[in-house]
C-alpha cells in the first residue's frame, strides 16, 4: 500500500525552530526573526519585570527566570 502524500507540515522540522538554551538572547532574536520572515528590531524578549533582556544573556538563564516567577 503507498504511503499518503495528504500529510504537509506548516513547518518542516521541528528542531529547526527551536532555541538553544546555550544561546544569547541577541542570536534568539535574530532566529525568530529570520523564521518568521519581521523585520529587523521588531521582536524583543523580556524578563518578568517587563525590562528588555540583556543581548548577552543566556536563552537558558532567561527561562529559569521565567519558570522561578511563577
Amino acid at each position: 500500500m503507498p504511503k499518503s502524500q495528504d500529510h504537509h507540515r506548516t513547518y518542516p522540522a521541528t528542531r529547526k525552530y527551536a532555541l538553544r538554551t546555550d544561546s544569547t538572547v541577541e542570536s534568539a532574536l535574530r532566529e525568530i526573526e529570520r523564521v518568521f520572515k519581521l523585520p529587523e528590531g521588531s521582536v524583543r524578549l523580556v524578563l518578568p519585570s517587563g525590562r528588555a533582556a540583556r543581548k548577552d544573556k543566556m536563552v537558558g538563564a532567561l527561562l529559569h527566570d521565567w519558570e522561578s516567577r511563577a
